[in-house]
């Protein structure tokens, strides 16, 4: 949801993500959690042709674009995809700010909508699409606010298929922190989650990672999930 008070949606998205199947106004959470039940089939057609439409609201873009990953639809993925291959020239940044470091978390929404999509894919037949889109948002995480949204991406399925590009991710991140490159949000947090996911599968890898990121200072957040999983207890030394 766009954080702009003054933002009021057009009376064509309104009517497709503001308004339940009741016809009455609604948050546009409850509208995509809603229509996973079936209902997402008569609002697709619509919220695809605004996502299309480059020259449509951003905000209102950005929302499409979270309604359709939601629902697994291929659209939605693709855009996904596209997305994190240029995250700094998307229209819509900073139409979404987290409440604590009000920096952009519109990487954050999308990798909640991608993992949360996973009790459609079947239905739609895009598990594929969906581990594609993950290892997109994944490849970027040294570079865009996820914050727990990362969670979003680290269900076994996509754990097992993009491990290495995790491994890739959280190598990079732990090399911007010791090259003293701060971000504004919280990165060590983000890999931190990334280093537990691979706990069990890459454990020497995973052991390294979890002292050399203690070592980095990551903020105090990392830490407690490193040492709450068993990790590093450098930083307490």
């Amino acid at each position: 949801m766009p954080d702009d008070t003054r933002w009021e949606p057009d009376p064509v998205l309104r009517e497709l993500l503001f308004t339940d199947f009741d016809g009455e106004p609604a948050d546009p959470d409850d509208v995509i959690a809603d229509a996973l039940d079936g209902g997402y089939r008569e609002r697709t057609e619509g919220l695809a042709a605004i996502l299309r439409d480059e020259n449509a609201d951003p905000a209102a873009r950005f929302l499409s674009c979270c309604a359709l990953t939601s629902w697994a639809d291929l659209i939605g993925y693709a855009t996904v995809v596209e997305a994190a291959g240029a995250p700094d020239d998307l229209a819509w940044r900073g139409q979404s700010y987290d409440r604590f470091h009000s920096q952009d978390d519109t990487f954050a929404h999308l990798a909640q909508a991608v993992g949360r999509s996973r009790d459609m894919v079947d239905e739609r037949g895009t598990a594929a699409e969906r581990i594609e889109a993950a290892r997109a948002l994944i490849r970027i995480a040294d570079r865009v606010q996820l914050d727990r949204g990362a969670n979003d991406l680290l269900y076994p399925e996509i754990v097992s298929a993009c491990g290495d590009d995790l491994v890739a991710a959280v190598d990079r991140g732990i090399d911007r922190l010791v090259a003293g490159n701060r971000l504004n949000w919280d990165l060590g947090l983000q890999l931190a989650l990334f280093i537990n996911a691979l706990a069990e599968s890459r454990r020497s890898w995973a052991a390294d990672a979890r002292d050399r990121l203690s070592a980095a200072h990551p903020g105090d957040r990392a830490l407690r999930e490193l040492t709450e999983s068993g990790g590093s207890s450098l930083w307490l030394l």
